[in-house]
């Protein structure tokens, strides 16, 4: 009896030191106090930003940021790239110190298929290479609302309108360096997608606190997210997220005004829609006349509708049949439609795209629109 009750303890306790990362999941368990002792919360709290000696994303000493003409910015935070690495580390005990980091690897990926620029979010103080010393600091971080001083900012931020943006859940939410970054790079006005790895926890409350801290960015609900141990193996979904986005470099490989997997942007003051156009013959129609600037109306309880200059060509074009979120054009009046709720089918209405992000503002769209294509 003694030695099956040494096992168990024995069993407990190795989980509670290998155990993911991961935030608790608040639905299950209240938000512990930020003063509440770290050495009852050690398994569950904070991702450690796991990483696989095998990763391939590869880092030159020194380099932050990898510089282009691209329009596209991923910007990250990982423990990896944060921490001291003098002496020798422990790779059983602190794991996630080692480079590549889970969220260093998913940003490397995403940089592959974006072909965008590569940031990474560095603090000026390392932290420790310790577990226990790492998770201290980041709760008293947390607890004291800190902004931790960064090394550097993004330059020539203006050339960008789209951000990926990837970050552990750290303590229910995010590193305080994440939000030193988004106090001192203003993304009001650019598309932003969220990238994150974690534990158990999930998002958890990471993105209200980063809608939070950039109420002018339109960030998108289509958010990757993984668990901390399936971060390495997670290329190929995370690069299919992207192209599902329409922001594999392969939809500029047919031709600048190919309209195959171009995205456009619908724009009113501080909000703006993005559709993904489909590769027929009426969207490459649309596409060839913007940028324009277009007065929006209601039509019913279900569509917001403009019309473009020039007629679209619905030659070899589908008829629209989907719901919500369905870019169209009803060829008989000659306006394109975006539908807010489901719709009827009818022959004579054809499908451009459907939308990417800001669904929920279609129904609020008002006054001036400024459409126009996603470089």
């Amino acid at each position: 009896m003694k030695k099956v009750a040494a096992a168990i303890f024995m069993f407990t306790f190795v989980w509670a030191l290998t155990a993911c990362e991961g935030s608790q999941n608040p639905e299950k368990q209240q938000e512990p106090p930020a003063s509440q002792a770290v050495s009852d919360q050690r398994a569950d709290q904070m991702p450690q930003d796991t990483a696989e000696a095998e990763g391939k994303v590869e880092t030159t000493e020194g380099s932050t940021e990898e510089k282009g003409e691209s329009s596209i910015l991923v910007a990250y935070f990982s423990w990896a790239e944060n921490a001291i690495l003098e002496g020798e580390v422990d790779a059983v005990a602190s794991p996630s110190v080692l480079v590549p980091g889970n969220v260093q690897q998913l940003a490397g990926w995403v940089q592959e298929e974006t072909g965008a620029d590569l940031f990474s979010i560095r603090v000026t103080e390392p932290y420790p290479n310790d577990w226990d010393a790492c998770l201290e600091r980041a709760n008293e971080e947390r607890g004291d609302n800190a902004r931790p001083a960064l090394q550097e900012r993004v330059e020539n931020l203006d050339q960008y309108d789209t951000v990926f943006l990837g970050y552990p859940n750290w303590w229910y939410g995010v590193p305080m360096a994440l939000l030193s970054f988004l106090e001192e790079n203003d993304l009001s006005g650019k598309q932003v997608y969220l990238f994150c790895s974690h534990g158990t926890g999930g998002l958890a409350r990471s993105v209200e606190i980063i809608t939070e801290a950039v109420p002018g960015a339109v960030i998108s609900n289509a958010i990757f997210d993984c668990y901390e141990e399936e971060a390495s193996s997670s290329e190929e979904a995370i690069k299919n997220w992207v192209a599902e986005l329409g922001y594999t470099q392969q939809r500029n490989s047919v031709g600048e005004n190919h309209a195959a997997g171009a995205q456009i942007s619908v724009r009113w003051g501080e909000n703006r829609v993005i559709y993904a156009l489909n590769d027929s013959p009426e969207a490459q129609s649309l596409l060839d006349q913007l940028p324009l600037t277009m007065e929006v109306e209601d039509y019913g309880a279900n569509e917001k509708i403009f019309y473009p200059p020039r007629p679209l060509d619905t030659q070899d074009t589908p008829t629209a049949e989907g719901g919500a979120g369905t870019l169209a054009y009803y060829a008989p009046w000659g306006d394109v439609v975006m539908f807010y709720g489901e719709y009827n089918t009818n022959p004579a209405l054809y499908e451009l795209g459907q939308i990417v992000s800001g669904e929920e503002l279609v129904s609020r769209m008002s006054g001036s629109l400024t459409i126009d294509r996603m470089e």
